[in-house]
């Protein structure tokens, strides 16, 4: 039972391999970034915001780990660089209310982790604009 198990588990693999189906990948932006910052926030919530649950050096240490496995995967945004996340980490440390440890890009140091939206690809079925309509005076109707 074991041994098909395993021939299983490596017909899969081989297949995935096959069809290029990429695993893991290692294009993982500003994942130094991300770890300051998370365990800036463990710390903080573990000492000033019971309500997220952090309570002592265990919860703070779980916090980390979990950050350290989570932030693998980097920032969702671009590297800002050391000065930005120093004063992000810095804000988090310094904030008085549990809302900017909860969510760290409401804090104005720390705004650059808020993805900015990018243009929306409406895909090759989308309806073309003529570019004439869009350099046309606009006029009233009926005249």
């Amino acid at each position: 039972m074991v041994s098909c198990r395993w021939a299983v588990a490596v017909g899969a693999w081989a297949l995935a391999s096959a069809l290029g189906i990429p695993a893991c990948g290692t294009d993982a932006n500003g994942t130094d970034a991300c770890r300051k910052i998370e365990q800036a926030r463990c710390r903080k919530a573990a000492a000033a915001c019971p309500e997220l649950g952090l309570l002592g050096s265990t919860g703070v240490e779980e916090c980390a780990q979990y950050a350290r496995d989570r932030c693998l995967h980097g920032l969702a945004v671009p590297d800002p660089g050391h000065p930005a996340v120093d004063a992000c980490v810095s804000a988090i440390e310094q904030a008085a209310t549990c809302d900017i440890v909860a969510s760290p890009d409401v804090a104005p140091a720390c705004a650059f982790l808020r993805p900015t939206p990018g243009p929306v690809d409406a895909g090759p079925d989308a309806p073309a604009e003529d570019a004439a309509d869009l350099d046309a005076p606009a006029t009233p109707e009926g005249g």
